[in-house]
């Protein structure tokens, strides 16, 4: 038990700007209703973690509750406990926390301040892409050692606790400490009384340690930093569907696919059909012989992607219900769970009766009736101006959900009917050996007296984890170096460039 004790010793820290507390039964009541949700209504809570464990790991946290707890640092607890379901889908928001700042950085109360950088992960390395603090000593490319006498690899281990991905994933976990900005959420809130910091540095283009001193700086401030420094909103987002020509004469094209969620296009799946339509129509009038199609950053959306993988091959149907699996016909506090227009009928009909939507298998598992899942497994025909040549696939640790689910697919089906894909970057956001997968209807359950909010995935596929054999999915890694960042090279596309020349050769 010592092992599982010594990771609560974390959470001893309380932020002294949050101002709402719980009593010990407040939060013995929002535990218990968390564990007995797990149980009931996550799909496939134990396929990453054991009974015995996941019991053990809830029992040694209950047993630190305390009288008049901060409710932030129940907050953290119960992300402790959900992130060790190894869940890329799963989430918990504290939602009497004070806003953020924007989008990009959401994990980051605007009221707080933080480590005063934009930084990245390359590999498990963490370099300060933009210096945004008031010492204009610390340059940007900068990879960061420590800080204050605590090692970047002891931070890792402690930080990776509290990201939520798939089985053995770790890339997806590193994207999210340095692009979202969770490192310096849960840096500021495990160590806050930390508002001046030593860091350990190599400063870029050196090879020698130095140390230097910065204080701590309000997102705003960052973000005004950040703009000054670029020309651009911390918060900016790229086009997220281009198509453009890398070389006339040798018939190489290039496709970047960075969402398929129809909210990013103003709610209209129709405006998303059309871009894919003219983006193949001009691949094909452009006789491109080799697409390089760039899933990074993609991180998922809905079923569009199937229509996206139309345009490579068709799909036929999936007799097996995809994401059709529940955990248990029993929701016991489904009183919790936030109703939406999107949800109300279905979850009121599991209240009323499980059985008008779920069927028991002869093996005893529950599964949704084939009506309620027709949009994740009927066929899509072959799309008119589909492309048949090479595909050489860009993925990172962002590619999540319905972006891995396209790159996984997209893949399968080419290597099946013998054409050919080269997949190039970092693993994706998913574990791909793992075999199984949820995602697909989730619901939000509110714990009542922390206001601690759970985002529960109530669907999934597959049996068992890591009954497949290895796929080893990724075919070259590529992991961009802090100089080719700097100065705005792509490195995957340049690798991926000289790959295509070697094989035309």
């Amino acid at each position: 038990m010592k092992h599982i004790l010594s990771a609560i010793v974390f959470f001893i820290c309380i932020n002294a700007t949050a101002q709402q507390t719980l009593t010990i039964a407040q939060q013995q009541e929002d535990f218990k209703i968390f564990k007995t949700s797990m149980d009931e209504m996550h799909a496939g809570v134990y396929w990453f973690i054991t009974p015995e464990r996941f019991t053990a790991l809830y029992d040694s946290v209950y047993a630190t509750l305390k009288d008049n707890e901060d409710a932030e640092q129940f907050y953290l607890k119960v992300r402790y406990c959900m992130a060790a379901l190894h869940h890329g889908h799963d989430g918990v928001e504290w939602t009497n926390r004070k806003p953020s700042l924007n989008y990009k950085m959401n994990a980051m109360p605007a009221d707080r301040k933080h480590l005063p950088f934009v930084m990245e992960y390359l590999g498990d390395k963490l370099y300060i892409l933009n210096n945004c603090s008031s010492n204009k000593k610390i340059i940007n490319g900068s990879e960061i050692l420590s800080i204050n006498g605590k090692t970047i690899i002891s931070l890792n281990k402690q930080m990776l606790q509290y990201i939520f991905a798939n089985g053995r994933n770790t890339t997806f976990k590193y994207k999210m400490l340095g692009f979202y900005f969770q490192f310096h959420y849960l840096y500021q809130i495990l160590y806050p009384t930390e508002t001046t910091y030593k860091l350990c540095i190599i400063p870029y283009k050196s090879k020698k340690k130095v140390e230097v001193l910065t204080d701590a700086e309000l997102p705003q401030t960052i973000a005004d930093r950040y703009q000054q420094q670029t020309g651009k909103s911390i918060n900016f987002w790229d086009s997220l569907f281009t198509y453009k020509l890398l070389d006339k004469a040798k018939g190489i094209g290039y496709c970047k696919m960075e969402t398929f969620s129809i909210q990013r296009f103003d709610t209209d799946s129709i405006k998303l059909a059309n871009v894919l339509e003219k983006m193949f129509a001009q691949i094909k009038s452009d006789n491109i012989k080799s697409l390089v199609v760039d899933v990074r950053n993609n991180e998922g959306g809905d079923d569009t992607w199937q229509t996206a993988i139309s345009y490579f091959r068709a799909i036929e149907e999936n007799k097996d219900g995809g994401l059709a699996y529940l955990q248990s016909d029993k929701f016991t506090y489904i009183q919790y769970v936030i109703h939406n227009d999107e949800n109300r009928q279905l979850l009121q009909a599991f209240q009323d009766n499980p059985y008008a939507l779920i069927d028991k298998t002869p093996a005893g598992r529950f599964k949704l009736k084939p009506e309620y899942t027709e949009h994740d497994t009927k066929a899509k025909p072959l799309m008119p101006n589909a492309f048949n040549g090479d595909v050489y696939l860009l993925q990172n640790g962002l590619t999540f959900s319905a972006g891995f689910a396209f790159a996984g697919m997209l893949k399968d089906k080419i290597k099946k009917s013998n054409g050919f894909i080269k997949v190039i970057g970092e693993d994706n956001g998913d574990d791909m050996d793992a075999g199984v997968g949820s995602g697909g209807w989730g619901v939000e359950l509110l714990l009542p007296n922390s206001k601690v909010k759970l985002n529960i995935p109530i669907t999934g596929g597959g049996e068992k984890a890591y009954t497949i054999p290895p796929l080893h999915f990724l075919d070259y890694k590529v992991v961009p170096t802090i100089e080719d960042k700097l100065n705005g090279v792509d490195t995957e596309i340049e690798f991926t460039k000289k790959l295509i020349s070697q094989k035309n050769k």
